[in-house]
């Protein structure tokens, strides 16, 4: 079992989450660090496992695998610590769960002796009770020095995850800040995007509340047709069909009465003209009918 001792530095809902379930997965906790002793507890209780401390150096030190599941914002620097306390030295595996970001933000592990790697799960955690619900099942990014490539790849698959293949990775922020960009459109601007939806009922008069519970069930469907279906053929409506006459009274009305959400609309309905002729759906000059009407 001493190849498969874990220390969690940071004790949120992603550290927490993975904690446990590794725990579960036959994996030792030995430490969980965080900023507070009561951050650190709570957290070592929900995992069931593992010494709760504030000193991360000390954490680090009693395993062979160290997972900085801090704010993307303190990765670094919290490496920097406990490698410069002695923490981290060859046969030591360092593991940041960032999206957003590459192997770079563990350099002082990699000068250390310790090896890197970079497991980032493609799902939104708003609980640690959720993230063991939903992790499993959920497609990872990994990325590993050599000498951490299997037990990363050990890891993600005792997380229950799936490997996303990316042929074209490279280690660099570009490909990271592409990768994460792509992560926050379907996740993070998908609620956006529904908020920007429910503005056109409350316009109408409609409490956002209310109009929330109406679409929902149009979401479910929609969600359900893309699982079933994929993209593009789960696409329907005006611009799938090519009614450029609705699309134009959209437009109408929004001048007339929300001018403030015709912007988005068009952006929207331009990437959807896309999808339309990737499905086949229209021809390539109702296409280009679409795009002048829509145009920025």
């Amino acid at each position: 079992m001493a190849d498969k001792t874990i220390a969690i530095i940071g004790a949120g809902r992603v550290g927490s989450a993975v904690g446990f379930l590794l725990r579960h997965a036959g994996y030792t906790v030995t430490a969980v660090a965080a900023r507070t002793a009561k951050s650190a507890a709570t957290a070592s209780s929900f995992i069931g496992q593992g010494e709760a401390t504030i000193d991360a150096a000390r954490a680090a030190a009693r395993a062979k695998i160290v997972f900085i599941t801090t704010p993307d914002r303190i990765i670094q620097e919290v490496c920097e610590e406990i490698s410069v306390a002695g923490a981290l030295k060859q046969g030591i595996i360092v593991v940041h769960m960032s999206g957003a970001h590459s192997l770079g933000l563990l350099e002082a592990a990699q000068r250390a002796g310790a090896s890197r790697a970079v497991i980032h799960p493609l799902q939104s955690l708003a609980s640690r009770e959720q993230g063991v619900k939903t992790l499993p099942g959920s497609y990872f990014r990994v990325e590993a020095d050599p000498a951490a490539r299997e037990t990363a790849m050990n890891i993600v698959g005792a997380l229950g995850g799936i490997e996303l293949v990316m042929p074209k990775w490279s280690s660099d922020e570009d490909s990271a800040a592409l990768y994460h960009a792509g992560a926050v459109t379907v996740s993070n601007y998908f609620v956006a995007l529904i908020d920007y939806g429910l503005k056109f009922y409350q316009a109408l008069g409609a409490e956002k509340h209310e109009a929330l519970k109406a679409v929902l069930p149009l979401i479910r469907g929609t969600l359900h047709n893309i699982e079933k279906l994929g993209i593009p053929d789960a696409l329907t409506g005006p611009i799938m069909r090519g009614d450029i006459q609705t699309v134009r009274d959209h437009l109408e009305a929004m001048r007339r009465r929300t001018p403030e959400l015709t912007g988005l609309y068009k952006g929207l309905a331009r990437q959807t003209v896309f999808v339309a002729r990737e499905k086949g759906s229209i021809t390539k000059q109702t296409a280009e009918e679409l795009l002048g009407l829509v145009k920025e």
